[in-house]
């Protein structure tokens, strides 16, 4: 006897074994799905900026939708898209606060000189901010802070002082000019340090400063004059000997050193009378260094040189009454 297939147990088997596939597709999917929205979302969340960077503007929107193609055991191939509205699939990118400030700079000027430092403020938060800035000299001298309007790096007209505190949109940046007054009682060979800072107002933490030098220039010499009379009281005609001492101090030489000295109100200087170091020179200029200008009414001395340590006396004599 020749066995005959049931037909509905062969179509119940059937039925059961799409149903345990399509079951084990489902699954498949949803894994599959699930890793790929993760890494979507992984991705998102690095877009998020720091403190140190510029990053995405606060408050963008960023949509994470995964996607997976697959092919099942039936020889298709399947596409499945991930729920676009579950809880966390969307984000919004935080505001952070950040500042930079450049560049160091460094000067080198005299007493009573002024001085200018060039800087560059930036907002590299990820949205409109503004700064507090201040400024400050080490040594306690006036300064002054500046909007550099056409970013000229001089102090001109078209320079407004800045005021505190600094509004910056997202990226913008803002030229500023530093300036120190240089004290006429400054000591040669001195520095100072300027410092200057700026805050995030949205963040305080989100700080930066850089830090300016001055040097007040050293000559590497000084040369110093003392002048005296020999007679502290005079009757009309007397003569009196005017003696100037020099001397230099420092570490280097001195050339083309020119010492004037006017003659006294109510006298006349005596033909003949300028001396360097004892040595008689001539009233007529060129043709050593001594000279009389009767027009200016002065004596003058010229050294080619004058080397540190070293000394010297200049005579000359003036009568008492015109």
């Amino acid at each position: 006897m020749t066995h005959q297939p049931n037909a509905r147990a062969d179509r119940d088997a059937a039925l059961d074994t799409a149903i345990t596939l399509s079951w084990r597709e489902r699954g498949i999917a949803l894994l599959a799905a699930l890793a790929a929205w993760g890494l979507a979302l992984l991705g998102a969340l690095l877009l998020v900026p720091d403190l140190a960077g510029q990053g995405t503007p606060a408050g963008t929107r960023i949509t994470s939708i995964a996607k997976v193609t697959y092919e099942a055991d039936n020889g298709l191939t399947y596409t499945v898209f991930a729920d676009p509205d579950p809880p966390g699939s969307e984000m919004v990118v935080a505001r952070v606060g950040g500042v930079d400030l450049e560049a160091p700079g460094a000067s080198v000027t005299d007493p009573g000189g002024t001085v200018l430092f060039r800087h560059t403020l930036r907002n590299l938060g990820n949205a409109p901010d503004t700064f507090g800035v201040s400024a400050s000299s080490r040594a306690g001298w006036p300064v002054r802070l500046y909007r550099d309007g056409n970013g000229n790096g001089l102090l001109d007209d078209a320079d407004v002082p800045a005021t505190d505190p600094i509004p910056l949109g997202y990226g913008e940046t803002v030229a500023l000019l530093l300036a120190i007054d240089v004290p006429l009682q400054a000591i040669r060979g001195s520095t100072d340090t300027l410092r200057l800072t700026a805050a995030s107002r949205f963040d305080p933490r989100a700080t930066d400063g850089v830090t300016d030098l001055v040097e007040i220039r050293s000559p590497g010499i000084v040369i110093t004059l003392e002048k005296s009379v020999d007679r502290a009281t005079a009757a009309l005609g007397d003569i009196l000997t005017y003696t100037i001492r020099y001397g230099a101090t420092g570490s280097s030489t001195a050339t083309n050193v020119f010492i004037t000295d006017p003659i006294p109100a109510g006298t006349r200087y005596v033909t003949g009378s300028l001396r360097l170091n004892g040595l008689w020179l001539t009233d007529a200029g060129g043709d050593d260094g001594g000279s009389f200008d009767p027009v200016a009414n002065r004596v003058a001395v010229t050294l080619p040189a004058v080397a540190a340590g070293e000394t010297g006396l200049i005579s000359f004599q003036v009568r008492v009454g015109s």
